[in-house]
């Protein structure tokens, strides 16, 4: 389970084997530019953590924002989560290639071939009982830039309920 969750549903995240959750949102480099910010404009939003997966010769890192709900209109919203995914993905390869000098990274992360790595950007919606195909559509198209940059298959932007985030492997215990 991710340490310090702010609601009900990041307290389901997880749990994962230590060193393998990178609670990115709670880490020093995100608090060090914060405290920087002359205004909140200045701030870093950020998702909620990072998930190295390791299985069958193959490395993924699931960038992950966790939302209780999503709004019908969504457009600022989905600008939101697009902002925190993509300012997780390069806060993130900032520590990996040592830009901070607060190293914060567990070995599994420090070791990993960062060429080789294959991203997921995933928002996780709690109650969203409809079709999540709209904010999916609308998500990748706000991020598709970044995507490309980086080289990461547009399919591996992904948009789920709940359900979807037991699925992927995010919640792994039941609710009590």
């Amino acid at each position: 389970m991710i340490s310090n969750p702010k609601n009900d549903f990041e307290r389901l995240f997880g749990p994962y084997p230590d060193g393998y959750c990178f609670e990115i949102e709670n880490c020093q480099a995100h608090k060090k530019i914060n405290n920087k910010a002359k205004n909140k404009d200045e701030g870093l939003k950020i998702a909620e953590f990072l998930l190295l997966n390791t299985h069958a010769n193959k490395t993924t890192i699931s960038i992950v924002e966790a939302k209780s709900s999503a709004p019908r209109n969504c457009d600022a919203y989905i600008d939101e989560v697009k902002e925190k995914l993509t300012n997780s993905l390069s806060l993130f390869l900032a520590i990996y290639l040592q830009r901070h000098k607060n190293h914060e990274i567990s070995d599994f992360f420090k070791n990993i071939d960062i060429s080789k790595v294959e991203f997921k950007m995933i928002l996780a919606i709690q109650n969203h009982p409809d079709s999540l195909d709209h904010l999916q559509v609308k998500l990748k198209n706000a991020i598709k830039k970044t995507v490309r940059i980086w080289n990461i298959d547009l399919n591996s932007v992904i948009v789920v309920n709940e359900a979807g985030a037991r699925k992927h492997g995010l919640i792994r215990a039941l609710a009590t």
